[in-house]
């Protein structure tokens, strides 16, 4: 996984046509199949665009699961740690900070049992 921050002149729309177009042509298919996940060659995800909100049934900007995942927080945060969330109002290190204390306390949950004493 990788996150990468791009410049460019084209419009949001154009931009997820593109990255559809380019996945397709790299022999992408559907994300699952029968309701089942399925590997892809290839996934090209629109974390965010500036401060913009877009909210379609084809398409979420910012990316919905974004605050959820590590493997995108954590690139994301080396490269643009003080990029605003637009919905949640929080830099990306911020909520890069916030999982990672999450993941800390679920840790250690798993690891705490009763005891009578």
């Amino acid at each position: 996984n990788a996150v990468c921050e791009v410049s460019s002149i084209v419009s949001a729309e154009d931009l997820f046509l593109l990255t559809k177009h380019i996945e397709e042509e790299m022999g992408r298919r559907q994300k699952s199949e029968n309701g089942v996940y399925q590997d892809r060659i290839i996934d090209i995800d629109i974390l965010m665009i500036d401060d913009l909100i877009i909210n379609t049934p084809e398409w979420t900007i910012p990316h919905p699961r974004l605050h959820t995942r590590d493997f995108v927080l954590a690139p994301f945060n080396e490269i643009a740690p003080h990029v605003v969330h637009p919905v949640f109002k929080k830099t990306i290190s911020e909520l890069y900070a916030e999982w990672m204390r999450s993941q800390s306390h679920e840790t250690s949950d798993r690891y705490v049992r009763d005891t009578d004493y």
